[in-house]
């Protein structure tokens, strides 16, 4: 057996209970390893979910590690990203968490993580505008900004993880999350993540500005909700706070 594939089978057998290679006998000896590996991977996960880890206690986290670990073994170099299927496997899996909050507290939490750590991107400037013919402003395609995402969720969960990462004390408690469909958008301005909800018209203007919609498509989008009379201001209204909040890169550059 070749160092390589006596490698691959060592690791198989610390991460998934495979057998051990032959040299190993009968594989008592990786207990330890197992335990010490999953050990490490729910700290992992606990890190990069912190707030979620409060809000369910040391116990049920612990519990919903070891599932979402069975389930989505990391595949990655680096544990920073151990995690990333955690709403996924929350949704799929419902009875993992307890409450079906607990998906979009997972969502939250994991889009103001990416948002801490993503790429820098050069923003869009007003002057970069400002010498735009309106041939150049019907075909003008705008981008987000890497950092940002668009979260659809049924749960009010934003006030809580701020509330509790704002208090230091393990013991200090959130109110329940409300039921509540909204949008909410994340990304990075500077060097801090920050979010706001978002009306239903520039939630689905954003969208569509992440798809690669052009300014005349958006002015249709808008039009079909406040009249084609007044879309063109009303899209100009929100793109004015847009490049305020650092929301904007050139979409041609992009």
């Amino acid at each position: 057996m070749g160092l390589i594939e006596l490698q691959r089978r060592m690791q198989a057998a610390i991460t998934t209970d495979a057998e051990p290679p032959p040299l190993l006998g009968d594989g008592r000896g990786l207990a330890a390893y197992r335990h010490a590996w999953r050990a490490r991977m729910i700290e992992a996960l606990r890190s990069n979910y912190p707030i979620l880890h409060r809000v369910l206690g040391d116990a049920d986290f612990e519990a919903l590690a070891g599932g979402y670990l069975a389930a989505h073994p990391s595949r990655f170099r680096s544990i920073r990203w151990f995690g990333d299927a955690l709403e996924a496997y929350l949704r799929e899996q419902p009875e993992a968490a307890g409450h079906p909050a607990v998906a979009d507290m997972a969502a939250f939490e994991w889009a103001v993580c990416l948002a801490f750590d993503g790429p820098d991107a050069t923003l869009l400037e007003p002057a970069t505008l400002a010498g735009l013919g309106p041939k150049d402003w019907a075909r003008l395609r705008l981008a987000l900004h890497p950092t940002a995402r668009l979260l659809d969720l049924a749960w009010s969960v934003a006030p809580i993880w701020r509330e509790l990462s704002e208090h230091d004390d393990p013991d200090h408690r959130a109110p329940p999350p409300e039921p509540l469909d909204h949008s909410v958008l994340v990304w990075r301005r500077g060097r801090q993540p920050h979010w706001r909800s978002l009306e239903p018209l520039e939630a689905s203007l954003l969208k569509a500005v992440d798809s690669g919609m052009d300014f005349a498509a958006l002015c249709a989008l808008a039009g079909q909700i406040v009249g084609p009379d007044v879309a063109p201001a009303t899209v100009l209204g929100f793109l004015g706070p847009w490049l305020a909040d650092g929301l904007l890169v050139d979409g041609e550059a992009a």
